[in-house]
């Protein structure tokens, strides 16, 4: 009985463990934030920045992360335009009631069993299709 509790102990601490080696930028090393983006507070502390280069290196990174933003946008814009010019008005019209299904829009996730994002879009569901596929 002692020797499955200390190996179920064992167990339970081991993803501890590892998550706590790579800290919070979830194994994209030290100075990383939640999220995967730079960690300013960390890099003052390490590199010894001065409050001028903090304030400075949040300016730089929020400026990065906008440019980020507005990338992905005009990306997604454009992508949503050629899908226009290839699909039919109706399998369009399909395609963005699937998404927004599959974003959790009205009626996801609703009785037991259905998950949150994405419930019954996998591969084997009725006119699913697999994650990530649009």
């Amino acid at each position: 009985m002692k020797k499955t509790l200390i190996a179920l102990a064992i167990l339970l601490a081991i993803p501890t463990a590892g998550a706590l080696a790579y800290g919070p930028g979830q194994g994209q090393g030290p100075g990383y934030g939640m999220r995967g983006g730079p960690n300013v507070e960390y890099m003052a502390r390490v590199l010894d920045l001065t409050p001028e280069q903090q304030e400075k290196m949040k300016v730089l990174f929020a400026e990065k992360a906008k440019q980020r933003a507005e990338m992905r946008a005009a990306m997604q814009a454009d992508m949503q335009a050629k899908m226009q010019s290839i699909l039919t008005k109706e399998q369009y019209a399909k395609m963005a009631d699937l998404r927004q299904l599959r974003q959790g829009g009205p009626g996801a996730g609703m009785g037991p069993g259905m998950g949150g994002r994405g419930a019954g879009m996998g591969p084997g569901a009725a006119g699913g299709c697999p994650r990530g596929m649009w």
